[in-house]
């Protein structure tokens, strides 16, 4: 079957920097490109994906089976050079083959089916929705949430811009959106779940959960992110917001698995029951009175973690960006880990948002310096 074919030249942009900082978020999240004749490739999905910065310009070339899987490789390239170069969305135009779908491939309409508590500041909620299927993996385990603004009861949903890339309503129906772990998922059955953070200073998210009822809808779309690869020894850990995540990765490990899950809350009562292998030994730390993020409790915890040499070990880490931060580089320079046997995420950022964070990101890398937060 002769491939799909789509092409992009993004000028404007210190197209090396992006490039560098492109290639560099990936090998990151496990998507390592291979140099090629045309630069630099990626597999993605079924596709294949070919970066180069040449000529004064970024270059993008996408080859895939497949409709969808030609749009998913289309808005990983998008969204990391919007992401690295700051750039207008509109800088970004397509020629090839055209892609037909009136929404996003990807876009599901949720509708809450039950809503509890299982705990004073989590609250999950299950979702009904058709075609789940492509959201059942256990390598991409975390999705976007679309939320509708308050009190909006016909919501537009996304459609897509005559480029292809996703057009979203603005004013009062403009739509916000959040990064969130599928907890549970039966695509068969219909339904995921998914667990909400409930805090005072509420963002979207939690602000749509703490209201949330039967019948509510919001969209979806992903998935991505990936999980930790498992080892004979695997230490997890993180703050409430990594929670959903520590769950279900630890509830996938072999029963075998040795190893430790650190995890940061408030107070005793917002520890919830886990299922982690036998050789797990779970330790939860409280932080009181401490602002989320502002100390350094969860650092010192794995820090005085003793990992042992091997070829089996992997560190799952997930937590605010100072902390990634820091347990990444100590990770790396003083424990030694390579790439494959840590993944350490910042989930979010004291004094930011989401769209904030991931804005700070970009900045530093078209400036050529400076942290980038993980997504």
């Amino acid at each position: 079957m002769t491939p799909l074919r789509i092409s992009t030249a993004v000028r404007g942009i210190d197209a090396r920097n992006v490039l560098d900082a492109v290639l560099e978020h990936l090998r990151e999240h496990d998507l390592a490109a291979m140099p090629s004749e045309d630069g630099w490739a990626i597999d993605y999905s079924g596709a294949r994906i070919s970066l180069a910065a040449e000529s004064g310009a970024l270059h993008a070339r996408i080859a895939a089976p497949t409709q969808e899987a030609l749009y998913d490789a289309k808005m990983l390239v998008f969204h990391h050079i919007v992401e690295f170069s700051a750039c207008a969305p509109e800088a970004i135009q397509w020629s090839g083959d055209s892609i037909t779908f009136e929404r996003p491939p990807a876009f599901r309409l949720l509708t809450v089916d039950a809503v509890r508590d299982i705990g004073p500041h989590m609250r999950r909620v299950r979702f009904r929705a058709a075609d789940l299927a492509r959201y059942q993996r256990d390598e991409d385990i975390h999705c976007k949430l679309i939320f509708p603004q308050p009190g909006v009861r016909d919501p537009e949903w996304p459609t897509l811009a005559a480029n292809g890339t996703p057009q979203f309503p603005s004013g009062e129906k403009r739509l916000d959106i959040r990064t969130y772990t599928i907890r549970r998922i039966d695509a068969a059955q219909g339904w995921m779940e998914v667990d909400f953070v409930l805090h005072d200073d509420a963002g979207p998210g939690s602000a749509w959960a703490a209201q949330a009822a039967g019948g509510q809808q919001i969209g979806l779309s992903g998935p991505g992110g990936r999980s930790a690869l498992p080892a004979d020894w695997m230490l997890l850990a993180g703050d409430e917001t990594a929670l959903p995540a520590i769950a279900r990765i630890g509830e996938s490990l072999p029963a075998e698995t040795q190893g430790f899950a650190l995890i940061e809350v408030q107070t005793p009562a917002d520890e919830i029951e886990l299922r982690l292998p036998p050789g797990m030994a779970l330790r939860w730390l409280h932080r009181g009175d401490t602002p989320a993020g502002a100390g350094t409790l969860l650092r010192d915890a794995i820090q005085a973690c003793a990992i042992p040499d091997g070829p089996s070990r992997h560190v799952w880490v997930g937590a605010e960006f100072a902390t990634a931060q820091s347990v990444r580089s100590w990770l790396r320079d003083t424990v030694g880990l390579g790439g494959k046997e840590q993944l350490v995420v910042a989930y979010w950022r004291r004094g930011m948002d989401e769209t904030q964070m991931k804005g700070g990101a970009a900045r530093s890398a078209a400036g050529g310096a400076g942290p980038k937060a993980s997504s």
